[in-house]
């Protein structure tokens, strides 16, 4: 291994894979930003492991160059089998309901078929566990509450709006009738957006309406077409 460490973290230095895998571990932001960033490859699945965990419980900066960094390195497959795994997809799945609408983009948009299968069976839970806790909200709760539930929301509506084609109809049906009839127009946007993929003669009253919808971000998709 490289000895570079031992001399204290010089960012104007070339590190090596091990340099930066080790790097990852550290509970320093610089040091932990500036190897996401520098890694190009993956070469073990405990790597990868390491690599996603940091994408909850970090400082903001860090979870944004990590979501990043996965969504880079899956685009090639000699790195991507290594992100193959279960326990990686539970915490990617995280990610998407993130507080930073960066890493919640950079994870919906992840090439991986084997997440798509997995979100097609774990994602409609987790919309529903969102939308169960919005309904248990208080009229006069505090509105940052409000808006990041609203938000995990969005971002889980994005990444179901990715697999719709492949997730079975049943699974979506009632959430997309309750999404439908939000308040928040930026659900029913997404919602919208969502039907655009789908013909089915259970929504055609609900896609009706919202091509109809007050707003223009919510009628605009279903007016495309």
């Amino acid at each position: 291994m490289n000895d570079t460490l031992n001399h204290g973290f010089a960012p104007n230095i070339k590190y090596n894979y091990d340099d930066l895998i080790k790097l990852l571990t550290s509970e320093n932001i610089k040091e932990k930003h500036f190897a996401v960033l520098e890694l190009e490859e993956i070469r073990a699945q405990q790597d990868a492991k390491l690599l996603v965990s940091n994408l909850v419980g970090q400082d903001g900066k860090i979870r944004e160059a990590v979501a990043f960094k996965v969504n880079e390195l899956l685009k090639n497959p000699n790195y991507a089998k290594f992100f193959i795994s279960e326990d990686i997809f539970v915490v990617l799945i995280q990610g998407i309901m993130d507080i930073n609408g960066n890493v919640c983009r950079h994870i919906c948009s992840l090439e991986c078929e084997e997440f798509n299968q997995y979100l097609c069976e774990n994602l409609p839970a987790e919309i529903n566990k969102i939308l169960a806790r919005i309904s248990e909200l208080e009229a006069d709760e505090k509105q940052y509450v409000i808006s990041k539930r609203n938000f995990q929301l969005y971002w889980c509506l994005e990444a179901l709006y990715n697999i719709i084609k492949i997730i079975e109809f049943d699974k979506t049906k009632d959430i997309l009738l309750k999404t439908g009839e939000f308040n928040d127009y930026t659900i029913r946007e997404k919602t919208a957006k969502i039907l655009t993929k789908l013909d089915n003669s259970e929504l055609a009253e609900l896609k009706e309406k919202l091509k109809n919808d007050e707003n223009y971000y919510v009628r605009r998709y279903l007016r495309k077409e």
